[in-house]
């Protein structure tokens, strides 16, 4: 990141309707031209918009603060990354992942952010700060982490099959096989079957892994994202890797849907709001963030 997606969006939206009430007395100054907004682009299904009875996150949000926000939303890293090339300064808050943030940074693409405007980041766990893809927590705030498995259906999917990521490369199972359509976790995937790194920079390995992509093709009904939850739901697909949030939101309908992590190893991840470079209402956008 994937829309109403991971279902942690559930804790974020109760974490967040508290906060509106304990926080924004700050942020009112800066906000009080009730014709501010501010432009944010997200994955698809990760901030509550009502409709699933839980808190209407962005309304909430132009409601304490008087700053509307124009939502669009994406379904992988790599489309936010073709916006952001072609015209970043459209957008004022984003929320790439973890190694799209580490880009970003080095192709000068994220404004530094100004902690004074963030006071509500003293309550991130110490364990989600100074990461790997922003050690001096410069330009991102984390907002939720996540994980990757093999969602199957146990009505069509023999338990004696599952455990490894071979799953997707069993030819049992052909055109009932769905494939992410983002190069990150595809290649993750076949690199840690195949028992190197998913952030191998050898030419070999990325030769070796796009081979064996290349050879599941023919077993793949269809590359997908957010179609994922109607394939599976609907069971038109039994097999698919996804993130693990939203599998529990698959599951919800579809009771016959399971989960587990492959034993050769599987992707941890952090999704970190942002502001691009460009961003002519940076204050807002840290209210936002905030």
């Amino acid at each position: 990141m994937v829309e109403l997606k991971r279902v942690l969006f559930r804790i974020a939206a109760c974490a967040f309707a508290l906060a509106l009430v304990l926080s924004f007395s700050g942020c009112i100054e800066a906000a009080a031209d009730n014709k501010n907004s501010i432009n944010v682009y997200n994955w698809g299904q990760y901030i509550s918009d009502g409709s699933d009875g839980y808190i209407d996150v962005n309304a909430a949000f132009t409601e304490a603060t008087g700053i509307e926000v124009n939502y669009m939303t994406y379904d992988s890293n790599e489309t936010l990354y073709s916006k952001l090339k072609t015209g970043g300064s459209a957008y004022d808050v984003i929320i790439p992942s973890d190694y799209m943030v580490a880009r970003l940074i080095k192709e000068g693409l994220l404004e530094e952010l100004n902690f004074d405007n963030i006071p509500n980041y003293k309550y991130i766990d110490e364990a989600y700060k100074n990461t790997d893809y922003d050690p001096n927590n410069k330009y991102s705030v984390p907002y939720t982490w996540g994980s990757v498995g093999v969602i199957y259906n146990t009505k069509y999917v023999s338990e004696d099959d599952i455990g490894s990521w071979d799953l997707l490369w069993n030819e049992k199972y052909k055109g009932k096989i769905l494939m992410f359509d983002n190069p990150r976790d595809a290649f993750g995937i076949a690199e840690l079957y195949l028992g190197y790194s998913l952030n191998t920079e050898s030419a070999a390995h990325l030769k070796e892994a796009a081979d064996l992509l290349l050879k599941q093709r023919p077993l793949v009904q269809s590359y997908v994202m957010d179609q994922i939850f109607s394939k599976m739901e609907r069971e038109e697909a039994w097999i698919a890797p996804y993130y693990a949030g939203d599998f529990l939101t698959m599951q919800q309908e579809n009771e016959n849907l399971s989960f587990y992590y492959p034993e050769e190893g599987f992707n941890l991840f952090i999704d970190a709001m942002c502001i691009p470079v460009g961003s002519e209402k940076k204050d807002l956008a840290e209210a936002y963030i905030n």
